[in-house]
């Protein structure tokens, strides 16, 4: 089965989720709720903030969803039909990343664009800075989602209890997405759009290439 096909089912079976759902509609409103319940951000663009709030709770339970429905199907032996229909081991995981991923980039898309209407209502004409500072939080925040993805990916390889893979995957996976977003506020002089995307690309490539390896090398 190629990785289009696999990619198309999980994306279906994804985006259709409570989880997913919550994520699409609430992320919204709660860039709206925002304005009002924070209305003075100090200068920081409402855009910004959603897009760095969305990584932490976006990335969260991406990652948790990632690693339940793997450690779930392993126990559900949903791999032994590797026996009767081969499928590659290794489309199986990155199917699942790049449909949750895509989920992810649509449902952030969505509130940033909430987020500027907002920006664009109380602030005016959008200065060029508001752009700038929105470039760099959508960068910042998909580096940090697509590690979270990555994490959760690798605690539904490497646990087998559903819960166990859920409490792993949303711990550990917020403390590693964070060092996308701490050297850029921290240190002056790194650029946070190229730190943000060179992370976001090597970080869950290597996270990946680790859990297919050990996926591959699993007896089901």
């Amino acid at each position: 089965m190629s990785l289009k096909i696999l990619f198309l089912d999980e994306l279906k079976g994804f985006y259709k989720s409570k989880v997913m759902i919550i994520l699409w509609v609430g992320m919204p409103l709660l860039s709206l709720l925002f304005h009002y319940i924070v209305p003075d951000t100090e200068g920081i663009p409402i855009s910004s903030i959603v897009a760095i709030i969305f990584s932490s709770i976006g990335g969260m339970l991406a990652s948790a969803m990632l690693s339940t429905s793997i450690a779930s199907e392993k126990i559900r032996h949903v791999y032994d039909l590797f026996l009767i229909r081969p499928v590659r081991r290794t489309n199986i995981l990155l199917a699942k990343f790049f449909a949750v991923y895509l989920c992810l980039i649509i449902a952030t898309g969505i509130s940033l664009v909430v987020g500027l209407i907002i920006d664009q209502l109380t602030i005016g004409t959008l200065p060029e800075y508001v752009i700038d500072q929105t470039i760099e939080s959508l960068s910042i925040s998909l580096a940090a989602m697509a590690i979270s993805c990555s994490i959760g990916i690798f605690f539904g390889v490497m646990v087998s209890s559903v819960p166990v893979a859920a409490i792993l995957s949303v711990y550990l996976g917020n403390q590693l997405s964070a060092i996308s977003i701490l050297p850029t506020l921290l240190i002056d002089f790194i650029d946070p759009i190229i730190y943000s995307l060179l992370l976001g690309s090597i970080v869950p490539a290597i996270i990946l290439i680790i859990s297919i390896t050990i996926f591959a090398r699993k007896q089901f």
